[in-house]
């Protein structure tokens, strides 16, 4: 998984993002209190597997819902997969894009 989480409303994501690792999240994502500010790091992430794109909405859906609030620290290569996949704009303003040399 390589997923490490300082505390439940500090999630910070591995470079890659693979469908094993999916469950897992959403496992421990439902031990989260949903009405909390929670914030995914994805700043060294630079591969998504399709099924975390789901598992994301599913999280945004969920916050807002209960009275929460999500922000993403994205990466270069993740902001782009948000923009090509056109759901960029249902992050925002949740959004902080960090331009990390690597995925540049």
């Amino acid at each position: 998984m390589n997923m490490k989480i300082h505390n439940t409303k500090e999630w910070l994501f591995p470079e890659s993002i693979k469908f094993e690792s999916v469950a897992d999240y959403m496992q421990h994502f439902e031990q989260v209190d949903t009405s909390a500010h929670i914030t995914f790091d994805l700043s060294d992430t630079t591969t998504i597997h399709s099924s975390f794109i789901g598992f994301l909405i599913h999280v945004k859906h969920m916050t807002q819902q209960n009275g929460g609030k999500l922000s993403l620290v994205l990466s270069f290569t993740a902001e782009r997969i948000l923009i090509m996949l056109n759901i960029l704009d249902y992050f925002a303003p949740e959004i902080s894009t960090l331009i990390n040399r690597k995925t540049a």
